[in-house]
């Protein structure tokens, strides 16, 4: 349960959603308000187009008003006087409820209560509830409305009132696809309403009403509850009909039965769930993340996620990679039969896909950049300035990786031969015929965008090219198991195509042919390690890590520091940095009190599902190392001081259920429900029965040794920049960093291991690369800033009282690495003082580094 209890600057309206319908709650309890995040409603699929424009997702009219009036004057909390406001979202049913105590301008004080809800088991229906209990004696007024104000891209078609049984109806027609999309509302009341019905709101265009005047008695409770159902033309005949039966038979079945159905329905999703032990904040956002992506899609809706899902039309409510490739697994790995509809949603559109890959002279199927209603490309214009409609053709090898991962994970192969297939090989086929022969066998693929936006069109991309080799093999393989023939050009293609290298010894691989090190909009070659599960040297995938994070664009996206954590879990690098990622990736995204994730550390679209889908990946792929496979489960459980324990509850593979426990020292497998489970861990295979469970070792790199005595220790400080905790000081790695927000401050560690003798720090400052001069244009490779600190002093300490400076520094304005020596001395905790830095921005200490 999270609540607001004031709407200052922590607050913004939260949402919920059954997966067809989506509702933003603003904190008058219903309606809608406009502002910085509009309280809007959303409608999976309903999508217009204006003359000239793309296709975009439309807002429909909102149907959660149901106003409460005292005087003339509705109720706001802004209104009067407004005294125990609070606003709370139950993450376990999806209700969000609102209360207050106001006094209206004429003096009257009433105690009202809302609850809004989608419901999870009837995906058309939405309810209202409204308890009012008036402290004084007269008559009020409580209206119902769908308000068609913020309903844009549509034209009324109809609407319409039948009072004597209080049910009024609107319908909507999207401009440019012609889909309509009814409204209809049914209003019971408690018994003691005794009202009188009026119409509303004839004359407003897209909206309907009827008002309800009836006499109150002071501190007696009046209930009014309104059922709503929402159809459109997409799914019925007679949308009006058909959301008229809607409404009436929810009001038939009455508001607790429908709660009842509605709850069940919800903690059946949360049967599947990840639960943290050790730290109760992270806990509460893993949860609430869990809640706004169920609720922006279910099982048997077979529209795909766009980056805001059902909370908003943000980026045009348009199906961008980020389905397939950030929120999709997410679901996957508990969720199967919701993840389906996501794939549903792409086979549907194959045909305008291989539309695509002809009408850009390629064979099979060239997903577009940015789908909505018929899968053909919606980028907006100008493409000078959004070419990733033009280059980013990642997104089809994104998508048929998503079909292959679901054959991995249900082992089902007539949806294989069905539906994996017809997409799996189709992209195939636009591979094939994409990639440019070179020299001895070799392929090129030139003219793409990775990723990495910031550096657009270029040459044998490293996660293009290596994707689209993945779908080649893929497909062949899928191709075996069906019993098919494997097309030759597949595995000639697969073969040749060039992936940069870098001459020499380096164990970094270059982003592109001709990359100069320079700023990255987001992961890129770090997708490598996951999700494309490219087998390389460690070397080599710690060398990408330590490169490429501190050249990613501190004003990107979260998505980047997920695959950090997954693939520092991997590598299994000695330290902690792997929960230091988590902690970058969840952090900085976090700015309201109903934790929902924004796009970027300074704002961007509310509610980000893209990073959610990371962030939850997090823990499903990277503490435990699940990976799929066709004949068992794949698991590697890591974890370090900083989380007592995580659960990964009901994980579904090939039919089978089952749970991972991941603990300090020990992780618990066990098998739910099913046939027996084949579990790959290291190079051994363990057979899992229901009643007998596993127990493994959790790997424990915090715990690898080292000379550093300070390397995962309790770290604080004085200050820190979100994103920039502490511990990144101290976790092991040179690409995270701690960064103060204002100067003097002061970073404070202690050794995990007790006292020691120490007589050597080294401090790892960090460095700045510079941004893009302009949208689509690469940034430059130089000059890069140095952010260290000039004048500093550290000390050491005993007993945590009583210090001793070891060092000091004063008006050091040169490299990056700094080398203190000093007499040896016993410490217990060490703390460093930094008092100047060398540019703008507070410096940023990627590692010190304690040793004798």
């Amino acid at each position: 349960m999270l609540t607001a209890s004031d709407t200052g600057p922590t607050y913004e309206p939260t949402f919920t959603g059954n997966g067809e319908l989506g509702i933003r709650v603003p904190p008058s309890g219903q309606g809608y308000e406009g502002g910085p995040v509009p309280t809007q409603s959303e409608l999976a699929g309903f999508y217009a187009q204006a003359p000239g424009g793309v296709q975009q997702r439309a807002n429909i009219p909102t149907w959660s008003t149901l106003t409460y009036s005292d005087g003339g004057q509705v109720f706001a909390p802004y209104v009067g006087q407004t005294d125990h406001w609070r606003q709370s979202i139950d993450l376990r049913t999806g209700v969000i409820a609102t209360t207050a105590r106001w006094t209206a301008p004429d003096g009257h004080v009433t105690d009202l209560s809302y609850q809004v809800l989608t419901d999870r088991a009837r995906h058309d229906v939405g309810l209202v509830r409204l308890q009012v209990t008036p402290r004084w004696s007269g008559s009020a007024d409580v209206t119902d409305m769908i308000d068609g104000s913020p309903a844009t891209m549509t034209t009324q078609q109809r609407k319409g009132w039948s009072l004597a049984d209080h049910r009024d109806w609107v319908s909507v027609r999207a401009e440019g696809s012609g889909i309509t999309a009814a409204m209809a509302s049914r209003l019971t009341t408690s018994g003691n309403v005794n009202a009188t019905v009026s119409e509303v709101d004839r004359a407003i265009n897209r909206s309907v009403g009827q008002q309800l005047t009836f006499p109150v008695v002071a501190d007696h409770t009046y209930t009014v509850t309104k059922y709503v159902g929402v159809v459109t033309s997409q799914g019925s005949a007679n949308p009006i009909g058909a959301s008229q039966a809607q409404a009436s038979a929810a009001a038939a079945t009455g508001f607790s039965s429908l709660l009842a159905v509605n709850d069940s329905a919800w903690s059946d999703l949360w049967s599947g769930r990840i639960d943290i032990a050790g730290d109760p904040v992270l806990a509460t956002e893993v949860n609430a993340s869990e809640f706004y992506l169920w609720s922006s899609t279910a099982d048997g809706i077979d529209w795909s996620i766009s980056p805001a899902g059902l909370s908003s039309n943000g980026y045009n409510g348009h199906i961008f990679w980020d389905a397939d490739t950030w929120m999709y697994p997410a679901l996957l790995a508990q969720h199967p039969d919701v993840a389906a509809g996501m794939n549903a949603y792409r086979l549907k559109r194959l045909p305008a896909a291989e539309l695509h890959a002809a009408a850009t002279g390629s064979r099979g199927a060239r997903f577009p950049w940015e789908s909505a209603l018929d899968g053909s490309e919606q980028i907006p214009p100008p493409a000078s300035l959004f070419s990733e409609g033009l280059y980013e053709q990642h997104v089809t090898s994104d998508i048929a990786l998503a079909q292959w991962q679901y054959f991995l994970a249900t082992g089902n192969k007539t949806w294989l031969a069905r539906s994996g297939w017809p997409v799996i090989s189709e992209a195939a086929e636009f591979w094939a015929s994409r990639a440019t022969p070179g020299s001895s066998g070799s392929y090129h693929i030139d003219g793409v965008t990775g990723p990495d936006e910031e550096n657009p069109d270029v040459d044998d991309e490293a996660y293009t090219s290596v994707a689209a080799r993945t779908t080649l093999r893929d497909a062949a393989q899928a191709a075996r198991v069906l019993g098919r023939t494997v097309p030759t050009s597949w595995t000639r293609v697969a073969s040749g195509i060039v992936i940069p290298r870098t001459a020499g010894t380096s164990d970094v691989q270059p982003e592109f042919d001709g990359y100069e090190g320079q700023l990255v909009k987001q992961a890129d070659v770090t997708l490598l390690q996951y999700p494309l599960e490219v087998a390389m040297p460690a070397t080599v995938a710690q060398g990408d890590l330590d490169y490429y994070v501190p050249r990613t664009d501190p004003n990107g996206p979260s998505m980047s520091d997920s695959v950090n954590s997954i693939d520092t879990a991997a590598v299994g690098t000695p330290g902690c940095s792997d929960v230091v990622y988590t902690e970058r990736s969840v952090e900085p995204f976090m700015h309201d009190v109903f934790d929902q994730f924004s796009e970027t550390k300074t704002g961007g679209t509310l509610t980000f599902m893209t990073g959610i889908g990371g962030f939850l990946q997090e823990f499903l792929y990277g503490y435990s190392g699940l990976r799929w496979a066709a004949s068992a489960v794949q698991l590697a459980p890591s974890l370090t001081s900083q989380l007592d324990g995580i659960v990964l509850h009901d994980l579904s593979w090939h039919g089978r259920r089952f749970t991972v426990s991941i603990g300090q020292r020990t992780t618990r497998i066990s098998l739910i429900s099913g046939a027996e489970l084949p579990i790959r861990i290291g190079g051994s295979t363990h057979t899992l029965s229901v009643g007998h469970p596993l127990m493994v070792a959790t790997l424990r790199p915090d715990l690898a040794p080292t000379g550093d005595v300070v390397r995962c220790g309790n770290a604080s400080a004085t200050t820190s920049q979100p994103g920039s905790p502490p511990l990144a000081a101290v976790d092991g790695s040179t690409a995270t960093g701690w960064q103060p927000v204002t100067l003097p401050a002061t970073l404070t560690v202690s050794l995990p291991g007790g006292a020691k003798v120490v007589s050597e720090a080294i401090l790892q400052w960090g460095q700045h690369w510079p941004s893009p001069p302009e949208p689509s244009q690469p940034p430059p490779p130089g000059p890069v800033t140095t952010e260290r600190a000039t004048s500093y002093a550290l000390e050491v300490s005993v007993d945590g009282r009583t210090w001793n400076t070891v060092a000091t520094i004063r008006n050091r304005t040169g490299g990056t690495t700094d080398v203190l020596q000093f007499p040896a001395t016993s410490a217990r905790f060490v703390a460093l003082h930094v008092i100047a830095g060398q540019d703008v921005q507070p410096p940023v200490l990627n590692e010190l580094l304690v040793g004798s």
